[in-house]
């Protein structure tokens, strides 16, 4: 038996069955195309930690390296929660005026500012203000029962001009804690002028406020600010972790902020903020 057989005869391809198969051997040789890889791109966010002294000195801040100065254009998010509430109302004006005044003191207290924002409990409000008694104290205090103290001897040597910060939360509640405030404010605070490297001068300050079942705890600060500032943003930073950025409120030359954390809190605990401020086209201003 012969095993040596010839191949079949092939019969010759067309030009075009050449071109076919040249075609897709080419395909095949190409190297597959690349998709564009997919990169997050996390936020810029640039704050101030503010230590403020209510001292006369000014506000004095610490800006990490990511921070964006005045002649850049901040990309951090924008607030989402705000504490202003307007004008104070017609009607609490007298409350207020009165929270503004010591026991003893003549009176009553000369508004420079005020203003109606948000308080410390979803159903209250507080009011703010700064204050100037028009006439120095002749009377002693009356010995009536009373929250604030105004020292056997008025006001310090540091604080002769009369002005002060105050707050009243309303209305009163069993749960609000302190529904009042005013503290002196030391002459050279007050004639501390605000500058395009420091814009905001700090009139006064609490970061330790809370309810009285200790389950909110909140911090505020009223600043006279410069002519640059448009727009105040604060956050709490709790055991490393930070809150939402809070809108406060710039007007007629001061300004407000306010936070306020819930959990549970001890006596004496404090609320570390970090303040932010921009200008009317949305750069970041220096504050230290």
């Amino acid at each position: 038996m012969n095993t040596q057989l010839e191949p079949p005869r092939v019969p010759p391809m067309s030009a075009a069955e050449r071109s076919r198969i040249r075609n897709q051997l080419m395909d095949k040789t190409r190297p597959a195309p690349q998709r564009p890889a997919r990169h997050r791109i996390a936020p810029v966010v640039g704050v101030a930690a503010v230590a403020a002294v209510v001292a006369g000195t000014l506000v004095v801040t610490h800006q990490s390296p990511s921070d964006v100065g005045a002649a850049g254009t901040s990309v951090a998010p924008e607030a989402k929660v705000g504490v202003d509430l307007g004008a104070v109302p017609q009607s609490d004006l007298a409350k207020i005026i009165a929270e503004c005044q010591f026991p003893g003191e003549g009176g009553p207290a000369e508004l420079l500012w005020s203003r109606h924002v948000r308080g410390i409990t979803k159903d209250s409000t507080t009011l703010v203000a700064v204050a100037r008694n028009t006439k120095m104290a002749t009377a002693q205090p009356s010995g009536k029962p009373s929250g604030r103290k105004p020292g056997k001897g008025g006001a310090p040597s540091t604080a002769k001009l009369g002005y002060r910060t105050c707050m009243a939360r309303t209305p009163p509640s069993g749960k609000l804690g302190a529904v009042g405030a005013v503290a002196r404010l030391e002459d050279r605070a007050w004639q501390t002028q605000p500058t395009a490297e420091h814009a905001l001068v700090t009139l006064g300050t609490s970061d330790g406020d809370f309810t009285n079942n200790l389950t909110t705890l909140q911090a505020w600060r009223i600043y006279r600010a410069h002519p640059d500032v448009a727009k105040i943003e604060a956050r709490y930073v709790l055991n490393g972790r930070p809150g939402p950025w809070t809108s406060g409120v710039v007007d007629g030359g001061f300004a407000y902020i306010e936070v306020q954390a819930n959990g549970k809190f001890k006596v004496g605990q404090r609320l570390p903020t970090e303040v932010r401020a921009f200008d009317a086209q949305g750069r970041q201003v220096q504050l230290g």
